[in-house]
């Protein structure tokens, strides 16, 4: 079983605008379920009036092979209004995953999202113990 097959854990990433914006990094968590996937983000906000806040998003959507496929709802009342969907693929090692995000008639840009050091090695030592 590689890293593709589950993608649960934490995740580093950017997500880039168009039109010049500044990329814009965030912390995902996903949940794995036989290809369903859910989770939670967070990133700093972008906003001028908001500098300082964290924006909270969930995440539902699906794994299919190395196709990957979400919509990111935020919880704040201002930004609740929009989804974004995210397409992507995941790398085979199952340690990357990149492609675009869009908010249909809105604006669209690209994201790439690492996964956080440790489930490399803690899949390696299951495998080790399993083996001997």
């Amino acid at each position: 079983m590689s890293g593709a097959d589950d993608l649960s854990g934490g995740w580093d990433g950017i997500f880039n605008y168009p039109r010049g914006y500044r990329p814009n990094a965030f912390t995902a968590t996903l949940r794995d379920a036989g290809g369903f996937l859910t989770g939670e983000t967070t990133e700093p906000s972008q906003d001028q009036c908001d500098r300082n806040a964290v924006l909270h998003a969930w995440l539902e959507g699906r794994r299919d092979g190395t196709a990957v496929m979400f919509v990111k709802s935020y919880d704040d009342p201002k930004r609740a209004h929009y989804a974004v969907h995210y397409d992507g693929s995941v790398t085979p090692d199952g340690n990357e995953i990149n492609g675009r995000w869009n908010i249909p008639g809105v604006w669209s840009g690209t994201f790439i999202m690492v996964r956080k050091a440790g489930k490399t090695e803690e899949a390696e030592q299951k495998i080790a113990e399993t083996i001997r």
